[in-house]
């Protein structure tokens, strides 16, 4: 597996060892689509090093929800002419409903990444740690 950040986040994977996974369950599971390991199953990090950790992972959330509201907005009005007030909101509500799973564990794999002071540290990934023998 590639140890880059990119495919870190792609995969969410923990960001100091970028092995371990983030959240427990798939996205496709969802009632737990939002379970988070209270530490990384590889290096131990914890992810919630303080109470609130993610609650700026929420601004992220709100950001990705407006840039699809935007982008379904311009969809619409780009293949459908004079189109009715009750199109936009047909559209863009179950498009946002739907979204929420990947909103929300984007959003914190992406705060996580790169604002909660977390860095990539080769050395507590599996392939470098030592194994024991008999």
């Amino acid at each position: 597996m590639s140890h880059s950040q990119l495919s870190a986040i792609l995969h969410e994977k923990c960001p100091r060892c970028r092995e371990g996974n983030i959240f427990v369950y798939s996205p496709k599971d969802i009632s737990r689509f939002s379970a988070t390991h209270e530490n990384c199953p590889v290096c131990n990090l914890r992810y919630e090093k303080e109470p609130g950790t993610f609650w700026g992972a929420m601004f992220v959330s709100y950001g990705l929800s407006i840039a699809l509201i935007i982008t379904l907005f311009w969809a619409i009005l780009l293949f459908v002419s004079e189109p009715p007030l009750w199109l936009f909101f047909a559209v863009i509500i179950p498009a946002l409903i739907m979204a929420t799973p990947f909103s929300f564990r984007f959003s914190r794999v992406l705060w996580l990444h790169f604002f909660s002071g977390f860095h990539y540290e080769p050395q507590t990934s599996q392939h470098s740690m030592p194994t024991l023998s008999k």
